[in-house]
């Protein structure tokens, strides 16, 4: 595994933002990932190694003086503990509550939200305020990432001028915010999902986008999703010059965007096709 080729030399050495993913990606498949079946089956005897890579990771990064007081690495540090206990034969008690069905009343908010959202392309020239702008990034910072790597960059674009370097079919010159969803690639790199999973960078992206995009409903505001245009005889690559008009290092991957503004004007949702028409298997009960 990708992991195993690196020293403790290289630990101490690599930069924080790797180091900081390969701590995550270990916790997850060397911790949570085996945890809760060998909880269901316990045999009341030590299991060596268990979460060791994890630790040993997290060890190079307390040694090298990182902060330790972000949410992330509290959830590490939590997962350390639980290993530490299986290693010694002891069995940790994880009492985490089991999802609840919601109320009618919450899936009418949940409903609303999913079935209303729509693409909004026309806006009002009127700024969105900071704060609500930080809350649609930080349901982006919460959706479903592979690995927990936390290797997804956002970039905030305001100006015109700034929007401009951004290929899509609206017009930036509205007040409208535009995000640039980045991955940096060194993260996925250092775990071997550049080889082993590429499209999962792509994926995380996606997720958080739509996020974005429903809190920003959420809010009363209007999105697009929009796309990054790639080198082709008729096309450059708008990524790479966003990156290089604003200094962006190499290991940054342009993967999407989206356009959030106060809606200018109401639109017809679009609509999909029936389930009929695109549940290839349907669920049959056994």
């Amino acid at each position: 595994y990708p992991f195993c080729e690196h020293t403790k030399k290289d630990l101490m050495q690599m930069e924080p933002e790797v180091l900081g993913g390969i701590i995550r990606e270990r916790v997850h498949h060397t911790i949570e990932v085996p945890l809760y079946p060998t909880l269901l089956r316990w045999k009341d005897k030590p299991i060596p190694n268990f979460g060791e890579q994890a630790q040993l990771a997290f060890d190079a990064w307390r040694a090298r003086g990182l902060p330790e007081d972000t949410p992330d690495m509290d959830w590490v540090k939590r997962h350390l503990v639980v290993a530490e206990k299986i290693r010694a034969g002891e069995k940790p008690e994880v009492d985490e509550p089991l999802p609840e069905r919601f109320t009618a009343d919450e899936m009418k908010v949940v409903r609303k939200l999913i079935w209303q959202r729509r693409s909004i392309r026309d806006w009002l020239d009127k700024e969105i305020p900071d704060e609500m702008v930080e809350q649609i990034l930080e349901a982006g910072n919460m959706a479903p990432i592979g690995c927990n790597l936390g290797h997804l960059r956002f970039v905030v674009l305001r100006s015109p001028e700034e929007k401009a370097m951004i290929w899509s079919d609206i017009s930036t010159k509205k007040a409208a915010v535009i995000i640039v969803v980045c991955h940096d690639k060194r993260v996925a790199s250092a775990v071997g999902q550049d080889w082993l999973v590429p499209q999962n960078p792509g994926f995380d992206a996606a997720a958080a986008a739509d996020h974005m995009l429903l809190m920003a409903h959420a809010l009363g505001l209007g999105g697009v999703w929009l796309s990054e245009l790639k080198k082709t005889s008729k096309t450059d690559d708008t990524g790479e010059k966003f990156k290089d008009r604003y200094g962006l290092p190499d290991y940054l991957e342009v993967d999407v965007h989206i356009a959030i503004g106060w809606t200018a004007i109401g639109s017809i949702k679009s609509a999909r096709p029936s389930l009929n028409d695109i549940v290839i298997r349907k669920p049959t009960r056994r």
